[in-house]
């Protein structure tokens, strides 16, 4: 088969082509590419502010090729409307005007539609305030852990009884008393609060995270180069469907430490008696990011959890600006290390490859395996 598009003669070789079809489409992007999604819209579905539709194909073109195939589009409209009339765009407003949509694929938040993944989003969309979203995806021994997120948002964006608004979303989220009573003791000294959802091979896990922040400006203060460690953060985790099985875990803060500081202790604490390529890697990826931030401009914190093994290490690295894709090596390499296959990786590195990576974390997970997490954003740092 051959077309001549009046420039150059191409053939076709179709041995490899697959015919598919579709009711939905978008088109979404980043400055080094352009992607159309392709998908099917549920029959069932009579919403009228919202269209759900099956993600089927995912074409990723240069913005070149792109903006060659949309003359080619237009032409081909205009050759179609002047043989057959005018086409009456009937299914789907402009964008940004009347219904929306939402086309799911492994990773961004339309895809959380599951009736526990969604309760943490929609009780924070609930509260009117703005909010970061973050994705990670958690890799040990032949496993790879993706379906995980956090929502977080400032305490003090919230207008009218903020303690009272937040508290109310760990009770719908079946936070344990004790834990209710505990985060309730100390969320006046935060000032972010984070709400999270997981699901691990055996089960889900919720999670309410308080950030002490003002604590960091006011230690940084008073001794800027021998700051002291202290508690950033405090995790309450449980399991969504029997809340007995929990834990609290800890993120000491060392808001002192350079980059050299924070590789010196990975390999003393860490990885001194054990195999180095997990930490080979992380030190290639804080490498990389000091290519684009300073020495002093990473945060790293080790957390601990109650009555279990976890011991883990977490290093901020979103004042890097990297993008995912940046890692790639580095992210096989991980995947090799851990015996994940290739196609597994792909499919959820793909849709996500042009996030920010924000950080690292490492070490021991609660059920002793030793493992690493990679957390990244739609925004990174604006200094």
């Amino acid at each position: 088969m051959t077309q001549d598009n009046g420039q150059t003669k191409i053939i076709w070789d179709d041995s490899r082509m697959h015919s598919t079809s579709t009711d939905v489409a978008y088109v979404t992007g980043t400055r080094e590419e352009i992607m159309l999604l392709f998908g099917e819209s549920r029959a069932e579905d009579t919403n009228t502010e919202e269209i759900r539709a099956q993600l089927k194909e995912r074409i990723i073109l240069s913005p070149v090729t792109a903006k060659h195939l949309s003359i080619l589009l237009n032409k081909g409209i205009n050759d179609y409307e002047a043989k057959f009339g005018l086409l009456e765009m009937k299914s789907l407003p402009p964008a940004g005007q009347g219904r929306h949509l939402s086309l799911y694929s492994p990773f961004p938040k339309s895809d959380i539609k599951d009736e526990k993944s969604g309760l943490p989003l929609q009780l924070v969309k609930n509260l009117n305030v703005q909010y970061g979203f973050e994705r990670s995806f958690k890799i040990f021994e032949k496993t790879l852990l993706a379906n995980r997120f956090l929502l977080g948002f400032k305490k003090d964006s919230i207008i009218q009884n903020p303690h009272e608004k937040i508290l109310d979303i760990c009770r719908q989220m079946d936070m344990p008393e004790n834990f209710l009573k505990a985060f309730q003791e100390n969320l006046p000294e935060a000032n972010i609060v984070l709400f999270g959802f997981e699901e691990n091979e055996k089960t889900c896990v919720y999670k309410a995270y308080l950030e002490f922040g003002k604590k960091y400006g006011n230690i940084i203060k008073e001794n800027p180069y021998r700051a002291e460690p202290f508690i950033m953060h405090q995790g309450f985790k449980w399991d969504t469907s029997d809340n007995t099985k929990r834990a609290v875990a800890r993120y000491t803060c060392f808001p002192a430490f350079s980059v050299e500081n924070m590789l010196e202790r990975l390999l003393n604490v860490f990885y001194s008696k054990k195999d180095k390529s997990p930490f080979d890697i992380a030190e290639n990826i804080v490498t990389l990011g000091l290519s684009r931030a300073d020495k002093y401009e990473f945060l790293y914190f080790e957390a601990e959890e109650e009555n279990n093994p976890r011991r883990s290490f977490d290093i901020n690295m979103y004042r890097a600006n990297l993008r995912l894709k940046e890692l790639y090596p580095l992210l096989l390499e991980m995947c090799r290390h851990y015996s994940i296959p290739p196609d597994n990786f792909h499919s959820l590195y793909e849709p996500v490859k042009s996030q920010i990576f924000g950080h690292l974390s490492g070490g021991v997970e609660r059920e002793g395996r030793d493992f690493l997490t990679v957390y990244f954003g739609e925004k990174g740092s604006t200094r």
